[in-house]
């Protein structure tokens, strides 16, 4: 007698499917935020590392075809400054650098306002001697990582990271570059936004990565 084949064939049900789908949603569910935050935070860390080298690459251009980078110490009002930070940025900086649009300070504004191509940006300030400390100018610059929300003078450890032209060295460092771990946290951790001036240095002083416990990201 001729075998009889076995026309049974195996496959999985209905349920063990559904089964196995639902097991696989919620290890994706677990997971996904955790990759997700990744991410984010190393866009973020590559983005300010970039800016980093943008701006000092263009220094060093500029310096190549100037000599040096003069950052006057002079006084003078907000409608001042504003002409002086656009014939600074316009002859020493923002030529050497590809730009999707250079707006430059409003009206009687002290902050320029530039954008890059990739949607990130920053605006600066330039604050002139005081009375009180009569020798020291600061180009403040605040980076911005979306552009289209970049706020004046701001530096949230999110979107915005305070940056710091240095005419001593000739350089754009993150504020605060330099300072111990334990106060970059101090600063750059704390609840009020208008306290983070350190984050860009902390981020900056791990390697340009975002530390394990940074609670904004």
């Amino acid at each position: 007698m001729a075998p009889v084949e076995n026309s049974f064939k195996s496959g999985f049900t209905l349920a063990e499917v559904l089964i196995t789908l639902g097991i696989i949603g919620v290890v994706a569910a677990m997971t996904l935020p955790t990759v997700i935050k990744k991410y984010r935070r190393q866009v973020v860390a590559t983005k300010l590392e970039k800016f980093y080298s943008i701006m000092n690459q263009a220094i060093k251009s500029s310096i190549a075809e100037y000599g040096e980078i003069p950052l006057e110490n002079q006084f003078g009002t907000e409608a001042n400054n504003s002409a002086y930070i656009t014939e600074w940025y316009k002859t020493y900086i923002t030529k050497y650098i590809k730009l999707l649009k250079e707006e430059g300070p409003e009206k009687d504004s002290a902050y320029y306002r530039v954008a890059f191509l990739d949607g990130s940006g920053f605006n600066s300030y330039f604050s002139s001697p005081s009375e009180e400390f009569p020798d020291r100018a600061n180009m403040y610059i605040f980076f911005c990582l979306d552009y289209s929300k970049c706020d004046y003078g701001q530096y949230d450890g999110i979107n915005q990271f305070l940056f710091l032209y240095l005419s001593d060295k000739e350089m754009v460092v993150p504020c605060y570059s330099g300072g111990s771990e334990k106060g970059l946290k101090n600063q750059c951790y704390s609840a009020n936004k208008g306290e983070r001036w350190g984050c860009a240095a902390l981020i900056e002083q791990n390697g340009w990565k975002i530390p394990e416990d940074y609670p904004w990201l």
